[in-house]
């Protein structure tokens, strides 16, 4: 009888290994595309932001006022948090976002760039889930600011 309870416990014993392996490996395979998946992720919100930020900046055009603009982005993308940033230089305007927090972005900086040209900076981080634009007019020029709000 021994023999039978030692072999009964060897047999658990190597399916728990098995079983520890195999949930391992499956895990492996799964991170990389739980990476791929939220980067596409964060690629798409920079998208939605883009068209609120140009919608904002026709219906101030277009109604020769000042918009604002207030929408709700998820506060993280999967488990990790993120920042979006509006900026400009001469020629173009841009919105850009990373992983990480705002000072320490983690991997790669994504950039949609917008239609039309304006002075354009603010921040946004997305623990804090409400993002406003404000579209104004200062002189001749058209200044955008991306703002956030919990």
């Amino acid at each position: 009888m021994p023999s039978t309870s030692t072999s009964f416990l060897y047999s658990l014993l190597t399916m728990m290994i098995v079983g520890l392996i195999l949930t391992s490996s499956v895990a492996q395979y799964v991170g990389p595309l739980r990476s791929i998946f939220e980067e596409k992720r964060l690629i798409e919100i920079l998208v939605q932001t883009g068209s609120k930020v140009e919608e904002a900046l026709v219906m101030a055009i277009k109604h020769d006022a000042t918009t604002s603009i207030v929408f709700r982005l998820p506060s993280t993308i999967g488990n990790r948090h993120y920042w979006i940033r509006l900026t400009n230089d001469s020629s173009s305007a841009w919105l850009e976002g990373a992983f990480g927090d705002l000072r320490r972005s983690e991997g790669q900086v994504h950039q949609v760039f917008l239609s039309r040209v304006a002075a354009a900076s603010g921040e946004f981080e997305g623990r804090f889930e409400f993002v406003i634009v404000n579209c104004s007019r200062d002189d001749s020029a058209r200044t955008l600011v991306l703002d956030s709000q919990r």
